[in-house]
């Protein structure tokens, strides 16, 4: 047998049609013994009561099929307490190992050097060209050096200069990242559900962020890798001209004699 479905717009202009008719109807009604009032408790209770509560007896057995079977209560309650019980575990612990000091220098110039690549805050690294000088020395003046290998020891400088601000700009990500993936296991211990694909759909942004950084950081070493061969092939270069030079000194030594 089909459940009527009534609205509650219906309900309302039903109760209110009752209610103007019981303003309008005359006391000749009551006389005549026809009480209006038994009519409208008969309506509400026969018809529109009967009608709710077979409505809120599907509503009833549709939650408790979908807590059953589709949202078992106790397997999320479940899960829930297994991912507490790995944030109480580990969370601690491996921030501890994400904090462990790993500063060794030991003079003033180096320990501020280091205090700068190790912090993990890019707004530093406006002071790392200043303590990367006082650490490792300034280019020589032209008349110092040869231009060749002025040109080769300041661009091994700016290698140097660009991979330490790249690590500091990663330890920044890091920590980023580190705190946005406590936030997804700390909300997916009180998830409901319908909720955990949102947090799932923010752990794959999170994860695409950190491949991303894993890629700047893999270009940065190709980099590094690539200006190594190219100052070791230098200065193969530079053997050659210096032999080149000798061969031409000697030729003319010889023609003088």
């Amino acid at each position: 047998m089909a459940v009527p479905t009534i609205s509650r717009r219906t309900m309302k202009l039903t109760a209110g049609a009752l209610g103007a008719l019981l303003l309008i109807t005359p006391p000749a009604a009551m006389a005549l013994g026809w009480d209006i009032f038994s009519v409208i408790e008969s309506t509400i209770s026969s018809q529109i009561g009967g009608a709710l509560t077979a409505v809120n007896g599907i509503q009833s057995a549709m939650r408790q099929d979908q807590q059953a079977l589709l949202f078992p209560v106790s397997l999320i309650n479940q899960s829930h307490g297994y991912i507490n019980t790995i944030m109480t575990s580990y969370r601690g612990w491996m921030s501890g190992v994400f904090t462990l000091p790993v500063d060794s220098a030991q003079l003033a110039s180096s320990q501020s050097l280091e205090r700068v690549f190790l912090g993990g805050s890019s707004a530093s690294l406006g002071n790392m060209n200043g303590l990367y000088n006082n650490s490792f020395g300034t280019l020589p003046v032209s008349t110092a050096a040869p231009q060749a290998h002025r040109q080769m020891m300041d661009m091994a400088d700016a290698l140097a200069k660009d991979a330490l601000a790249q690590s500091v700009a990663a330890d920044q990500a890091s920590s980023s990242l580190l705190q946005i993936a406590n936030q997804i296991e700390t909300e997916s211990s009180t998830t409901a559900p319908g909720t955990a694909d949102m947090l799932s759909a923010t752990a794959r942004a999170a994860e695409l962020e950190s491949l991303a950084g894993q890629h700047k950081l893999l270009a940065s070493m190709l980099r590094e890798e690539a200006g190594n061969l190219a100052h070791h092939n230098g200065i193969r270069k530079q053997s050659v001209q210096q032999a080149q030079q000798m061969n031409t000194n000697l030729q003319g030594t010889i023609a003088q004699q």
